[in-house]
């Protein structure tokens, strides 16, 4: 059985607006333009997209964590004047589709759910509209206590995006998502907290070391097979309105993985009393549906 990536961290900077690095099977994405308090522009949009499906295809990522780079996670698009907005949808050549427009938070939001690799947000400072969008399509988020959030599009004389109207409900439920979605109003850690939306409230200085210590569960405990199955199987939920389609889903899962190496080294390191080493993320269609 092969094991995860070594404790060398693989770095590489083919992305104009976006870090990456692989380090002990864990890749960290980190959206790198804090003179703007990581501001969105399309670029940097586009290297997002990019650098998840470049982590989600590499056999050696177990986790991914997105982060950003300074005092702040995103602040949403970087807005300059009145035009800014018109002229990034122009320069926005990938989402102009013969269906019609894909913004590109939307387009992220949409690779985030498809990804069989848990993807950790290690909000670090401010996630506001784009920024607090694209965090709600994650699978797990950290935040700083001095970090603020808001879904601000109404203020600014838009709508929401990045499938946070399909997101946000299902993580804090409707009434809440909508006070926050109708008013744009922003909102601190605790109310964040509270309402369901991040997983961990932390000093702002243990922001990563904590999201590293999370992403080390994948590496270390878990099967990476077992881990998008289960991804697949929660979203998959939303779509019954009876417990029965989603009992059947599980167990037609259940039934494929019970004779997989994976279950064979997971009961045998429970018995054996040993960290399991799970293969590698199974590519077979057999392990989808």
């Amino acid at each position: 059985m092969t094991s995860p990536s070594s404790a060398h961290p693989a770095k590489t900077r083919e992305y104009e607006e976006v870090g990456y690095e692989v380090t002990e099977g864990v890749a960290v994405v980190m959206l790198d333009a804090p003179s703007r308090r990581n501001g969105m522009r399309v670029q940097m949009l586009v290297d997002v997209i990019r650098a998840l499906d470049r982590a989600d295809r590499d056999p050696d990522v177990r986790a991914v964590i997105v982060t950003g780079a300074g005092e702040s996670f995103s602040v949403g698009a970087d807005l300059d004047g009145p035009e800014t907005l018109s002229r990034a949808l122009v320069e926005d050549v990938d989402g102009h589709t013969a269906t019609g427009y894909r913004e590109p938070a939307g387009r992220i939001s949409e690779r985030l759910f498809s990804m069989c690799k848990p993807v950790i947000a290690a909000l670090n400072g401010h996630a506001i509209g784009g920024g607090a969008t694209i965090a709600a399509a994650m699978d797990i988020r950290i935040a700083s206590e001095k970090a603020r959030f808001g879904f601000v599009f109404t203020q600014r004389g838009v709508v929401p995006e990045g499938a946070s109207s399909w997101f946000l409900p299902r993580l804090v439920g409707l009434g809440r998502a909508t006070d926050w979605l109708l008013t744009g109003r922003v909102f601190d850690a605790v109310e964040a907290y509270e309402a369901g939306y991040l997983t961990k409230v932390v000093p702002a200085e243990q922001v990563m070391s904590v999201a590293r210590e999370y992403a080390q569960i994948f590496v270390r405990d878990t099967s990476p097979t077992s881990v998008a199955l289960s991804k697949r199987l929660l979203s998959s939920a939303w779509l019954h309105t009876h417990p029965g389609p989603a009992a059947a889903d599980e167990s037609r899962t259940y039934a494929g993985r019970v004779d997989s190496d994976d279950a064979r080294e997971g009961v045998l390191s429970f018995l054996e009393r040993r960290p399991a080493v799970f293969p590698p993320l199974d590519p077979s269609p057999a392990q989808r549906f």
